[in-house]
């Protein structure tokens, strides 16, 4: 959904379109997220299977275990892409895994981890050291814009927040709410705060997805975190997580 559909559905809706102005104030820029059936190309967007990664990189690690190679980012594939992001490069993403079962915790400090890099002309394929890769499925980025699906993201609701977000998510949204994006607003199932760290955004929002192996906090979603200067920047080495 891009802003002008979503003044149309706005002005369309009899509960919502006296707010619209509002709603189209706290619209935020985000990047939907499909997945395009497996792939075996090694520098687009995907989710799963080796990171297209320079020779010699040495793959992250943890204590309590290792880590898995969640997916990468090819930010050349984002047409009409919002500002915040690179225009080009490849930013891989590792999530740890706990090995014996109760080590690591969604919120805990460099549990996803990022790696980016403007040129990956000269890349390769890296297998997991333990090689239980995942297959690898392509995805597709689309632009648009999202809102807020919970009261508790918003402090400012000119009425009763309750009313606005269930319009949001039925109406605005047909109740087909996106699962995976990139940016937006957090979107989670089971949570009652703001899981974003305060003046942080989000990053990138994936559901439990079984084709990857993902389980979530009990088949939830896991929401990953930057700050803005460092998105700017292109800078993902401090990224922060949570689940539910």
């Amino acid at each position: 959904m891009d802003v002008t559909e979503l003044q149309h559905r706005l002005a369309a809706d009899e509960a919502l379109a006296p707010h619209a102005d509002y709603l189209l104030g706290i619209a935020r820029p985000c990047v939907n997220i499909e997945l395009a059936g497996q792939t075996t190309a090694a520098a687009v967007s995907r989710f799963g299977g080796q990171p297209c990664v320079p020779a010699g990189f040495q793959w992250p690690s943890h204590p309590a275990g290792r880590y898995r190679f969640l997916g990468q980012i090819n930010f050349a594939e984002i047409a009409d892409a919002p500002s915040l992001l690179p225009r080009s490069g490849l930013l891989a993403l590792f999530y740890a895994e706990d090995v014996d079962g109760d080590e690591v915790f969604w919120q805990d400090e460099g549990y996803v981890q990022g790696f980016y890099w403007p040129d990956h002309a000269d890349h390769v394929l890296m297998p997991c050291p333990t090689g239980d890769d995942i297959p690898a499925w392509q995805i597709t980025l689309q632009s648009g814009v999202d809102l807020p699906l919970f009261d508790v993201l918003r402090d400012d609701w000119p009425e009763d927040p309750e009313m606005l977000t269930d319009g949001i998510c039925d109406i605005v949204r047909g109740g087909d709410v996106i699962h995976n994006y990139l940016l937006g607003y957090p979107s989670y199932c089971t949570l009652c705060y703001d899981p974003a760290p305060p003046g942080w955004i989000s990053l990138l929002t994936v559901f439990s997805l079984p084709e990857l192996q993902w389980c979530w906090h009990d088949g939830d979603k896991l929401m990953v975190f930057i700050e803005p200067d460092k998105l700017q920047r292109a800078d993902f080495s401090h990224l922060k997580s949570d689940a539910g």
